[in-house]
């Protein structure tokens, strides 16, 4: 389910992606627009209870990644 909450943070749009998996469950994506215009899409590997907590962590993911962070609430991100 796309969704209209658009976050401007450092230069970089960031649009989280909720996708319902059913049974009341939902998977996360983020997707980054750069201030060059490239874009990113950065998709979080678990299921969520209900959509609010899928797009927070979507959020938290991409600021993350903007500001070269390796951890996340005690979880890490891989670069590569």
């Amino acid at each position: 389910m796309p969704t209209n909450k658009v976050i401007d943070f450092r230069g970089c749009e960031v649009r989280p992606v909720i996708s319902d998996r059913g049974n009341g469950r939902y998977a996360a994506t983020a997707v980054i627009i750069d201030r060059a215009g490239e874009t990113r899409t950065l998709g979080l590997d678990r299921d969520f209870a209900d959509s609010e907590d899928a797009s927070d962590e979507a959020l938290e993911v991409a600021f993350a990644w903007i500001q070269h962070r390796s951890v996340i609430s005690e979880r890490y991100i891989r670069r590569g």
